[in-house]
């Protein structure tokens, strides 16, 4: 389950919102390319056509579970729309600045 809202610094709200909305347009653009329209791919998917909007509007975080349906109903896979989103994340963030693709913090390692 996300953290709520409340929780996040407003950096950290950007950020989720930016990473939302790159998800979104990644599947909206894997469904315009199957040529589908969102009560097509809920029929498909078993993702409720009002899912799907929010989902495509970056209103909604998916489910790892609802990504691998929508995926496999638009005949990808969940790697490659998250590919899509964050090619399209990145040159968004490159664009504006603003850090929603950050390289992964290193561990420590235990002796």
């Amino acid at each position: 389950m996300p953290v709520p809202e409340a929780s996040l610094s407003p950096q950290q709200r950007k950020v989720r919102k930016m990473r939302r909305d790159a998800v979104g347009a990644a599947i909206r653009r894997a469904r315009e390319a199957a040529k589908m329209n969102q009560d097509e791919l809920a029929a498909a998917s078993g993702v409720s056509r009002p899912v799907i909007a929010r989902i495509e509007l970056g209103n909604s975080s998916v489910q790892i579970d609802r990504l691998w349906d929508l995926a496999e109903a638009l005949t990808t896979t969940p790697s490659a729309l998250l590919a899509d989103a964050e090619q399209h994340l990145a040159a968004d963030t490159k664009a504006t600045g603003s850090p929603a693709v950050q390289a992964p913090k290193k561990r420590g390692t235990r002796a």
